[in-house]
């Protein structure tokens, strides 16, 4: 699961599912947004029924095109671990996605 968080984070994370969804294989899926509003902040949420070195990929590119606008993401991990892929390197993304991945057969 995705967390994204920002001024803007519903529209970011309609833009993201947007380019998870067109990345998504056979089998694959990502869950509609869901909206968290709290009298703080809004964090957009996706579901991911897929991983894997593309998704983390997919997730770096697009983190790092949008991060001068302030979006911030955070990956759910099932363990109930969170990963912000602000203080990860993109190397780090691909080896959490591969354990899901591995963890999912």
């Amino acid at each position: 699961m995705l967390e994204i968080a920002g001024a803007d984070a519903v529209r970011w994370a309609a833009d993201l599912h947007a380019t998870l969804a067109d990345d998504a294989q056979r089998g694959e899926s990502v869950s509609p947004v869901e909206v968290r509003r709290s009298a703080e902040f809004v964090i957009a949420v996706i579901g991911l029924a897929f991983s894997g070195v593309a998704t983390a990929k997919t997730i770096w590119d697009w983190w790092q095109s949008r991060r001068p606008e302030g979006v911030t993401v955070t990956i759910l991990l099932g363990d109930g671990s969170r990963v912000d892929v602000s203080n990860a390197a993109r190397g780090q993304l691909e080896v959490v996605f591969q354990q899901v991945e591995s963890q999912q057969r």
